[in-house]
Order: C-alpha cells, then sequence, then structure tokens
C-alpha cells in the first residue's frame, strides 16, 4: 500500500497509531535511524527517543489539510552519543501518518564554548548589569586592550576611545539614553557606530550592537571603516566629476536649490559664475586629448587656489566649468569673477614642457530676491556667458549689464 516510499529520496516512514508503529520506511530512512532494516511492527519509541506524548497526540489528531508537527527525536549511534533528527508528522489516512525525516544540528559539548567564543570573527564583550567586565573576546583585546590603562568597568573605556571632550560627552549621551531604554524593554537591540580611537592610536569606524540579557549585558561590535571609506569613495564618484575632481553638474545644481533656499530665508543672495575655455577644440587637435585634459585639469586647480572655503566649484560640461558663491552679491561677485579671468588666463606649461596659450570667457548672475528658481538662474548666467563669447572672449560679462 505504501510501496511508493521506497521511489522518494527524502527519508519517509509511515506510521500506524496511536502506537507508533512502523508500517514502511524506505532506504534513506533507515540510513539515518543506522538500521539495516525496520521491521513491520517495530515500535518508533524503540528507536528513537520520543518526544513528549502530548505534542505526539495533538499531531497525530491534527487536520489532513495540515502539517501537523514539527519535533525533534534522538537516534543513539552505534559508537556512543547520539544525533538529532527532525521530523515532521503529515496525515496519511485515519490510521497511518507520514513522517518526513532530516538530519538536525549535533550537540556543542559545553567545554568548547569559551575558546569558540573567544575565536568569533567579531568582539563580543559581556559585563555584569552595572557595567563591571566579565568578559572581552580576542577582536575585543586586539582592538581595545589599552596600553595605558585597564577596563575593569565600562565607564573607564569613554576617556581612551574619545580623547576629545566634546566629542566623548556627546556620544556618552547616545549611549546613557539608549542603555537605559534597552534596561527598561529588554528585547531591544541597541544600535551606535561611532569612530573610535583604538589601542594602536588609529581612529577607526566602529559599530556597535548591545542588549541586556538576564543578568548580563551583551555588546557586540565590528569594524567597518573600510566599508564606510568605500561608500564614501562611491558618493564622491557619484557627485564629482573624474577628470578634474571639482563637483558635477548634478551636485552643482543641488547645491544651487539650497542656496537659493538659503538666500530666500535670511534675505541675502548668492551669485553664479560658468567659466568656458575659449577655443578648446583647437587645443585638443592641435596638442591632443592627453594636453587638453591637463588644460582642464589647470582651470580646476587653479580656480580651486583662488575661491573661498566656502565657494563650490563644478565642471557642467566638456569645457565648461561653474562656480557658486554662496552668501554673496553682485559687487564681491564681480571681484571674484575678475580675479579669476585673470588667473585662468595665464599660459599653461604642460608636464611635457608644452606652452598652451589660454583664454576663457565668464558670464555672471546674481539671484534675486525671494528666487528660488535654479534653471531661471542658470539661464540668466548662460546668457551673460554667451554676450562673453560674442564680445570677442577673455572677458567678464555680468546679467542685466
Amino acid at each position: 500500500m505504501f510501496d511508493w516510499i521506497h521511489r522518494a529520496d527524502q527519508p519517509l516512514l509511515v506510521v500506524e497509531g496511536p502506537q507508533i508503529r512502523i508500517v514502511a520506511a524506505n532506504a534513506a530512512a533507515c540510513g539515518l535511524l543506522e538500521q539495516q532494516t525496520l521491521e513491520e511492527g517495530a515500535h518508533l519509541g524503540d528507536l528513537v527517543g520520543l518526544p513528549d506524548p502530548l505534542l505526539l497526540e495533538e499531531a497525530w489528531r491534527a487536520e489532513p489539510e495540515t502539517l501537523g508537527a514539527q519535533f525533534e527525536v534522538e537516534v543513539s549511534r552505534v559508537e556512543g552519543g547520539a544525533h538529532t533528527l527532525h521530523c515532521a508528522l503529515r496525515h496519511l489516512t485515519d490510521t497511518h501518518r507520514l513522517i518526513t525525516l532530516r538530519n538536525g544540528p549535533g550537540r556543542l559539548p559545553k567545554d568548547h564554548l569559551p575558546a569558540l567564543i573567544d575565536q568569533l570573527p567579531v568582539a563580543l564583550e559581556i559585563y555584569d548589569l552595572d557595567f563591571n567586565s566579565l568578559f572581552y573576546n580576542q577582536v575585543s583585546d586586539e582592538m581595545f586592550l589599552y596600553e595605558e590603562k585597564p577596563i575593569v568597568h565600562h565607564d573607564e573605556w569613554w576617556d581612551m576611545g574619545f580623547p576629545d571632550p566634546e566629542e566623548r560627552a556627546a556620544v556618552l549621551a547616545e549611549w546613557r539614553a539608549k542603555t537605559e531604554e534597552a534596561r527598561r524593554d529588554r528585547s531591544i537591540i541597541q544600535f551606535s557606530e561611532w569612530s573610535v580611537r583604538c589601542c594602536d592610536e588609529t581612529r577607526r569606524i566602529v559599530q556597535f550592537r548591545y542588549r541586556f540579557v538576564g543578568d548580563y549585558f551583551l555588546l557586540t561590535w565590528w569594524d567597518v571603516t573600510a566599508q564606510r571609506q568605500a561608500e564614501e569613495q562611491l558618493r564622491q564618484l557619484s557627485v564629482s566629476d573624474p577628470l578634474t575632481g571639482v563637483w558635477n553638474r548634478r551636485q552643482l545644481m543641488q547645491d544651487i536649490a539650497a542656496d537659493l533656499e538659503r538666500a530666500r530665508r535670511d534675505g541675502s543672495s548668492c551669485s553664479l559664475l560658468v567659466i568656458d575655455v575659449d577655443h578648446f577644440k583647437s587645443v585638443n587637435d592641435r596638442f591632443g586629448h592627453p594636453v587638453g585634459d591637463e588644460v582642464l585639469r589647470v582651470v580646476a586647480q587653479r580656480s580651486r587656489a583662488h575661491l573661498r572655503g566656502t565657494d563650490v566649484l563644478a565642471r557642467i560640461g566638456g569645457e565648461e566649468f561653474a562656480v557658486l558663491l554662496a552668501g554673496t552679491g553682485a559687487s564681491e561677485a564681480e571681484a571674484v569673477a575678475a580675479r579669476l579671468l585673470r588667473e585662468l588666463c595665464l599660459p599653461v606649461i604642460t608636464s611635457s614642457g608644452l606652452v598652451v596659450d589660454l583664454s576663457v570667457s565668464i558670464g555672471l548672475a546674481t539671484s534675486r530676491s525671494g528666487e528660488c528658481d535654479v534653471d531661471g538662474l542658470m539661464e540668466r548666467t548662460d546668457r551673460a556667458l554667451y554676450r562673453a563669447k560674442a564680445a570677442g572672449r577673455g572677458r567678464v560679462i555680468i546679467d542685466g549689464s
């Protein structure tokens, strides 16, 4: 009646109840139960350690369309010891059930746990409820075993990890708020990420997770410095120009929008310059694109050298750059533009010794009162640039002049 189970690769038993006697067993099931064969009518409890009888009774009475129950049994090994099997009991007929078997995990000897915890690839620290240290594993010691001072109580760590008083105060405030919340609700696993001074004097970005468990406070952490550096590099690539290293057009547009909004709120203004390298195509045609690229890098370097720290420089096209002057009115912006024109119209001496004459045209526009239109400010600056080029290049033209 149940010969079909012998065609299945998965370990299967058919049992008859309520005595849980074996009706059929395939070869895979015999192997897991460490039996050559299983005699029909054998009691399953003679082969394995059955779970709570109430659990089996509930599983046996489950509705036909349900899985019934999942439970574990132990099988004694021939060579000693035991191994665990996971079982799922499923309805077949009024008196028969199908048991699906699979291997469960072995049991770890308790005396092996300390050594395994010490070798975890993440740091583990254990404290009592008053934050007196009870255990640090090897990863924790490698990062925070300071020569200056042993950390006996967690409060002693803050001075070592955060030498700057202001930074330490901010981090401590976050820590205290989160640990108090975790103490009130033991189900909470808190999260923090800080830049920490390590025992080798380096600063590392460390991600912490911590919670209370019974009479203990558990803290795990791992070093995410490389991950954060990679993320920052990707972020820089997304907002910067790979040739010159300055911002790209997308980032510039975001900065213009923010500055316009700031100017609207405080009643100030901002100004925008667009710089175009005159006759740049002839530089590429005459000297080649590598020299053209070097010229563009020089334009970026000279511009940065003569701008304020708050000014934003971006490359917005092939040979076009833009400068956003936050909080800057028309007269001050005109002075900046004149300074840039003077510096950028000097010849460029390339790394190979070539002398390349350089000229730029600059268009300038200043935001109007309450203006929030990024595209409008860009269009007025572009119109000023076109007028500078039409007027003979190598000059600054101000929008509206």
